[in-house]
C-alpha cells in the first residue's frame, strides 16, 4: 500500500491536500474555463478536466514539486526536462507552484489528479487514496513537496583572526532542553476556517512584514566558576567542563538562535548586518525572568538606506526601525503560559512607560478587532454556510481590516499584508494569518524577479524545528 504521510520538516502551508470539489463556476467570456474553491482560495480549472464531486490533490502556492512527478507528466515549460520532449508544460525549472492570473481571476495553487500522481508513482491505486482533508508530504517516502526558496546565490564569508581562532574552538552549547522554544507556525485561515466557532472570542491584528525576533530570558548553562575558569573554559574537555544554571537573554530570529554558543562568533546575517543583537543589547536586563517575548522587526536596517523587506517602512526613517511585540509566553512552574493579545497589548505599553528610552523603538500590536467572531459581521446567518460566507467578507473587509487596501501604517505606497487571528483563552499555542491578494501577488511578481526577503535568506528556511 502507498504511504501518504508527513516529513519531519513538515509545513502545512506547503503541502498537498486530498480535496473533493463543490462546484464549478463558469467564468464570463471563457468556453473552457471556470473557478472553483479549494480551501478558500480561488482556482482556474479547465471545464472539461474538473467537475463538482472530483477527489483531486491541491498543491499550496509558493510550493515546489517533485521534479520527477513534473517531467513524467510533461510539466515543465523547458521541453528538455521532460519525459515527451516534444510536450511543454508550465512549471519552472523549479518546480514552483506561483499564483496566476487567468481572465482575470486569480489562480491560487494546483490541482491534479489520481491519473497524473499515478504516472509518477506507478504502483498507487485508488484505495491508497486518503480521505479528503489529508495534508502530506511525502509518498512512499519520498518527499513530493515541500517550500519553495528562490535560489540564493552564494556569497564568500571574509572573517578576522579572531573569528578562525574562535571557529577552531569547540563549540559549547549553553541551551537546556526545555526552556527555549521558537514560534510557532502561524497557519493559514482559509484552511483552518472551520476550527473557529461563531462565539470563540477573538483578536485580529495586523499582520506586519519584516523578519521574525525572539527574546527570552530562559535558564542557560554557564561555567560553574567566574574569572580564569570562565576564560580557558572553551579550551576545557567535556570531562572539566562543569556548569550551572542561571537566567540570562537569548535571542533569536526566526530560525537561528544567535547566542546559543559560548565563544562563538555570532554572525550578522542576511544585509551584513544583526538586526536582532540590536534589539537584544537594548532589552537585556528589562525582560523578566522566565519570560519569552516574539516580535516582528520592521523599517529599514539600522543606519541604511536598505529596508528590511522592500518597500515597507512601517513609517520608519531610513536607517531605523522598530519591534512590534505580538506574543509573550512565560514560564509558571512546570508550565507555560500563553497570554492573551490583549494582554500583550497592555504589556508593551506598560514596558514603553516604564523604559521611555525605548518608546521609538518598541511598538504595541495593531489590535483591529476584539470580540466574538459572529458579532464581526452580524448579518451572517450562524446556520447557513457561516464560516465560508465569513471568510470571504473577511478577504474583502476594506473598512475594518484594511484587505486589499495599501498599508497605513506606511509611507511608500505598498499593500497591507494580512491580518492574524488568535482565540482567546485558546489551550492551544496557534495563530492564523489570511493574507491579501494584493500582497500575494506583489510577493510572486518579487520571487520572479529572483528577489528574497530577510528570513528566505537564513539559512534552513522553511525547515524551522522547536526545541523539546
Amino acid at each position: 500500500m502507498i504511504q501518504f504521510s508527513k516529513s519531519e520538516n513538515f509545513k502545512s502551508e506547503y503541502c498537498c491536500t486530498v480535496v473533493q470539489i463543490s462546484s464549478v463556476n463558469p467564468i464570463v467570456d471563457s468556453e473552457f474555463l471556470g473557478t472553483t474553491m479549494v480551501e478558500g482560495r480561488t482556482i482556474v480549472v479547465r471545464k472539461d478536466q474538473c467537475k463538482e464531486g472530483d477527489i483531486l490533490f491541491y498543491a499550496s502556492n509558493e510550493s515546489q514539486l517533485n521534479s520527477d512527478f513534473l517531467s513524467v507528466n510533461n510539466l515543465f515549460e523547458d521541453k528538455t526536462m521532460n519525459i515527451d520532449i516534444e510536450k511543454k508544460g508550465y512549471f519552472n525549472k523549479y518546480g514552483r507552484v506561483r499564483m496566476i492570473k487567468l481572465r482575470g481571476q486569480y489562480s491560487m495553487g494546483y490541482l491534479f489528479g489520481f491519473d497524473e500522481l499515478k504516472t509518477w508513482c506507478p504502483k498507487l491505486e485508488l484505495t491508497d487514496i486518503p480521505e479528503v482533508g489529508t495534508d502530506f508530504d511525502t509518498i512512499n517516502g519520498e518527499l513530493f513537496v515541500k517550500a519553495y526558496v528562490p535560489p540564493i546565490k552564494e556569497q564568500p564569508v571574509r572573517k578576522s583572526k579572531d573569528q578562525k581562532r574562535n571557529a577552531r574552538l569547540k563549540k559549547f552549547n549553553r541551551m537546556i532542553p526545555g526552556e527555549f522554544f521558537y514560534h510557532y507556525d502561524t497557519a493559514q485561515l482559509q484552511k483552518e476556517i472551520s476550527r473557529i466557532k461563531p462565539d470563540d472570542i477573538v483578536t485580529i491584528s495586523t499582520k506586519l512584514h519584516g523578519t521574525s525576533a525572539i527574546y527570552a530570558n530562559v535558564l542557560v548553562k554557564f561555567p560553574k566558576w567566574d574569572g580564569f575558569y570562565t576564560r580557558i573554559f572553551p579550551k576545557l574537555p567535556s570531562w572539566l567542563q562543569f556548569t550551572k544554571n542561571k537566567y540570562d537573554l537569548i535571542y533569536s530570529s526566526r530560525t537561528v538562535i544567535k547566542n546559543q554558543f559560548i565563544n562563538s562568533g555570532v554572525t550578522s546575517g542576511y544585509y551584513d548586518a544583526d538586526v536582532w543583537a540590536e534589539y537584544y543589547e537594548l532589552l537585556k536586563g528589562k525582560i523578566p525572568e522566565g519570560m519569552t517575548i516574539y516580535g516582528e522587526i520592521v523599517g529599514y536596517v539600522t543606519g541604511s538606506n536598505k529596508m528590511i523587506q522592500k518597500g515597507f517602512d512601517y513609517g520608519c526613517k531610513p536607517g531605523e526601525n522598530k519591534l512590534m511585540i505580538y506574543r509573550i509566553n512565560t514560564a509558571v512552574e512546570d508550565t507555560h503560559y500563553e497570554w492573551n493579545v490583549q494582554e500583550v497589548y497592555e504589556w508593551t505599553k506598560r514596558f514603553i512607560y516604564i523604559y521611555p528610552e525605548l518608546k521609538d523603538k518598541i511598538y504595541p500590536i495593531d489590535i483591529l478587532y476584539h470580540g466574538a467572531l459572529k458579532d464581526l459581521y452580524s448579518e451572517i446567518d450562524i446556520d447557513t454556510h457561516w464560516h465560508e460566507n465569513v471568510l470571504e467578507a473577511m478577504k474583502n473587509d476594506t473598512k475594518t481590516f484594511g484587505m486589499e487596501l495599501n498599508e497605513p501604517l506606511c509611507r511608500n505606497k505598498t499593500p497591507r499584508e494580512g491580518i492574524v487571528l488568535r482565540i482567546d483563552n485558546d489551550p492551544i499555542k496557534e495563530a492564523w494569518k489570511l493574507k491579501s491578494m494584493a500582497f500575494l501577488s506583489r510577493e510572486a511578481k518579487l520571487i520572479d524577479s529572483g528577489e528574497i526577503d530577510i528570513e528566505m535568506g537564513e539559512t534552513n528556511y522553511g525547515e524551522d524545528t522547536v526545541m523539546a
